[in-house]
């Protein structure tokens, strides 16, 4: 059976939206470089660069605004929802896309061998790291919560983030991702931003859209030019919050052409859990027939992984088959059932719009 919605508010699908169409294109143009490719022109390095500069962390952010809604969850349903939405996803697919990859040995980035199988339910492959990073982050601000309510939030935000600025800064190098990391502090900025309404004001003006693309833009390319390492994580936090900006000033899911880009961000994780199957399947087949031209692989790779991964989220929610087969949870979408959204709230707390 379908569990209802929860409720939601629609600027934060908008920004997963964006997000997650920018993961795609990015994901089909760095598979193109990763696979038999003879043509790797210099701008899609650079324009893989852009994009791969913030579009994470803008999950991370997005992820611990939204986190209230399940931090007075009891520990047995946190648990619970965690493992559906998190750690099944990871289990299933990871292994999944691992089997796949010995398929389509010649397209793809690196084909695993079925030897090494097993190994990647502790070593996530390619985009699958998320999961796992996102479902230890959660528990560690959940706990910290349990301990000393939204100070233990904060605290741990602060020195999480402060440990994100000093270790780009300084380059340290160690035996943790660096992904870790920035998803430890772009998750602790989240829980802050949910508690700072008047930031949220603040980002929703077109100046401050403005002044944030020029800021992600002027940072990132000082990272891609000369590799300054403090303004790695500025970048991230600039163009995040540039999304969250524009989130913010589009009009309510009224219209089709909204109602079907907040449905994409309220589909983005069965996308984000399934659409690098669809892009090497599509580049195989392009490939299989000779095709080679990058407009071609760059036009049919993303929209294939954007439509199948939604057909098959959708048909999994009417069938109640999401959870059996690592799509997270059954919902049904406020989006596609005619719901009437109106901006009057347009910054309410999570769960009270």
């Amino acid at each position: 059976m379908t569990a209802a919605a929860p409720k939601r508010f629609h600027w934060i699908d908008y920004a997963k939206a964006i997000g997650i169409l920018l993961v795609v294109f990015g994901h089909v143009i760095i598979g193109m470089r990763f696979s038999a490719f003879t043509q790797f022109p210099p701008w899609m390095q650079t324009t893989e660069f852009y994009v791969y500069s913030f579009h994470m962390p803008l999950f991370f952010l997005l992820s611990g605004y939204v986190f209230p809604i399940s931090k007075d969850k009891a520990f047995g349903r946190f648990l619970g929802s965690s493992l559906i939405n998190l750690f099944l996803p990871y289990l299933i697919w990871n292994v999944l896309f691992a089997l796949l990859k010995n398929l389509s040995s010649d397209s793809v980035h690196v084909a695993v061998p079925l030897s090494d199988i097993p190994k990647v339910i502790l070593h996530p492959i390619q985009h699958f790291w998320f999961l796992p990073y996102l479902f230890l982050i959660r528990f560690l601000y959940w706990f910290a919560e349990r301990i000393d309510g939204s100070r233990g939030l904060g605290v741990l935000a602060a020195g999480f983030s402060a440990w994100y600025l000093i270790y780009w800064a300084l380059g340290i190098q160690d035996a943790v991702d660096p992904r870790f990391y920035m998803g430890l502090a772009m998750f602790g900025l989240g829980t802050l931003l949910e508690r700072r309404s008047e930031l949220l004001d603040a980002l929703r003006r077109v100046g401050t859209l403005a002044a944030c693309i020029l800021a992600w833009a002027a940072l990132a390319t000082v990272c891609y030019l000369y590799g300054v390492g403090l303004f790695v994580p500025l970048a991230a936090l600039a163009g995040a919050a540039a999304v969250v900006s524009l989130a913010l000033l589009l009009p309510a899911p009224a219209a089709p052409g909204s109602r079907a880009l907040a449905f994409l961000g309220e589909a983005s994780l069965g996308i984000y859990i399934t659409h690098g199957i669809f892009i090497a399947l599509t580049r195989t087949l392009l490939l299989k027939v000779h095709v080679t031209a990058i407009g071609v692989h760059i036009l049919l790779g993303t929209t294939v992984a954007v439509i199948c991964p939604i057909t098959l989220v959708i048909v999994a929610n009417r069938l109640g088959l999401s959870p059996f087969i690592g799509l997270g949870r059954n919902w049904s979408s406020r989006y596609l059932r005619g719901h009437v959204f109106r901006d009057t709230q347009p910054l309410a707390r999570p769960g009270n719009n």
